[in-house]
């Protein structure tokens, strides 16, 4: 671990030697901000450091008025999507100051400054202009290929995913801290692209430096996932357990792919068995929304192919859930809150989550999560409700006009599936003949992307009995 993090981190000197100049006049707050940033690319906590948290607060209390140090923690808070503007003042107020703080750093501090507040504020496409202003001067500015790359997945911009790492790879030498994890970052975009071959190529290239890039692992995981090699995936992801599982904050979403391989071959006890020892009690730990969606997608996916996963699973999702129902940050998660709380959820929680939703389109704050939300995501919560409540007719009509822009509300490829089965679902037990032939072609156009996909396989052989 220390030779990646704790050792060789940047002072201010070498901070501005490298091209990348701090407002900053603590060498140990310059090297802290290093060593955040290399635990955040990684998912994983520098032991030596005391963790990411710790790793933070160092650098904070070096230096309280470092700009950069400050921005970067309040963009990771923006990032994990679990702090909104709209519910939460203090955060509101602390990127306000951020501002006010910028009119006295460098041109490219102010870029980082303003995209992270647009991010913060829903705006996530102008964030991503501002990080590829960076990156056209700076193009090993570490921050800005992070962040930039998580924006355009939020976005379910997989061109943009796939670019912007594209452009930069080719002018970063080796021996650069973190160079082997664009590699990783930039499987993942090619993997998005169906890029399948050259994802994997870079992938294992990343694998190859550093067998515990977790990110890389999981593009891997991505490409056996999409081309339906379910086998390959689960001997991938097991025989390399010990290598990405230590990286806490991704491997629960690494469980998650490998509970999929699971689900597609039919194998529902392992699947479970991955949930309750892993995936449910991460979440229930890190309370972060990636891990959130994680947990309800996995039980949904389980109970479409007639799986009894109880309602006590459900239930203990509830606690990461509740302080989000208000927040309207990504309408990926609200999708995914609707999920669980028309599971489980008291019929107060449920109204109070759609008339928030209601409210929140009806304000017309005019930012691009508010755009997604009034186009595509209000539909999508409430097709969920309807799918869960019985009402397959009324699922599938709100479903079915818009499956083709669902990218839009962010994820990935084999996240977004989730909302095709349920479509696929709806629109099976739908009364209505023209319904059923139209998730029969649903079903079909699945196949055609995943050839190998047993999933596919059993639900035409339902279709199939149910009209012999």
């Amino acid at each position: 671990m220390a030779s990646w993090c704790a050792d060789n981190l940047y002072d201010v000197k070498q901070w501005k030697d490298s091209g990348l100049e701090l407002t900053c006049s603590s060498n140990q707050a310059a090297k802290m901000f290093d060593a955040v940033l290399r635990q955040l690319v990684s998912w994983i906590d520098c032991e030596q450091l005391g963790g990411i948290i710790k790793t933070t607060e160092t650098m904070m209390e070096s230096e309280p008025d470092f700009i950069m140090g400050k921005c970067l923690v309040l963009g990771m808070d923006a990032m994990g999507t679990g702090r909104s503007v709209y519910r939460d003042k203090s955060y509101r107020q602390q990127l306000q100051n951020l501002l006010e703080m910028a009119k006295n750093c460098t041109p490219r501090e102010e870029k980082h400054v303003k995209a992270v507040n647009y991010f913060a504020h829903g705006e996530m496409r102008s964030a991503c202009v501002e990080w590829e202003k960076i990156l056209a001067e700076h193009p090993t500015d570490l921050m800005a290929i992070k962040f930039s790359h998580d924006a355009y997945f939020f976005m379910g911009d997989s061109l943009g995913k796939r670019d912007s790492v594209e452009r930069v790879i080719s002018k970063w030498k080796p021996e650069i801290p973190m160079y082997s994890y664009l590699h990783g970052m930039y499987a993942f975009g090619l993997e998005e692209c169906g890029d399948y071959l050259n994802a994997m190529k870079h992938g294992h290239a990343a694998l190859e430096i550093n067998r515990q890039d977790c990110w890389a692992t999981h593009a891997v995981a991505h490409c056996y996932e999409m081309k339906g090699e379910h086998d390959q995936g689960i001997e991938f992801m097991e025989s390399s357990n010990e290598d990405w599982s230590p990286c806490w904050m991704l491997a629960c979403h690494n469980y998650w792919h490998t509970a999929l391989f699971h689900i597609e071959k039919g194998d529902y006890k392992a699947a479970l068995t991955i949930f309750d020892s892993q995936i449910c009690e991460r979440s229930k730990s890190s309370k972060m929304m990636l891990d959130m969606v994680d947990a309800t997608s996995l039980l949904l996916r389980l109970e479409m192919e007639g799986v009894d996963v109880g309602l006590d699973r459900w239930n203990e999702l509830l606690e990461v859930i509740s302080p989000h129902i208000d927040d309207h940050i990504l309408a990926f998660n609200d999708a995914h809150i609707s999920m669980a709380l028309s599971r489980v959820g008291t019929e107060e929680m449920r109204n109070m989550h759609g008339r928030s939703v209601s409210d929140f389109v009806k304000e017309g704050a005019g930012h691009d999560n508010w755009r997604i939300m009034r186009d595509l995501g209000e539909l999508l919560c409430d097709a969920i409700v309807d799918f869960n409540e019985g009402r397959c007719d009324a699922a599938f009509e709100k479903l079915y006009p818009i499956r083709t822009q669902i990218f839009q509300i962010g994820g990935s490829h084999a996240q977004r599936d989730v909302f095709t089965q349920v479509l696929i679902h709806a629109g099976l037990r739908s009364s209505n003949v023209a319904n059923k032939k139209l998730a029969v072609a649903a079903v079909e156009e699945r196949k055609k992307l995943k050839e190998k996909s047993a999933l596919a396989d059993r639900l035409l052989a339902k279709h199939t009995v149910g009209h012999k």
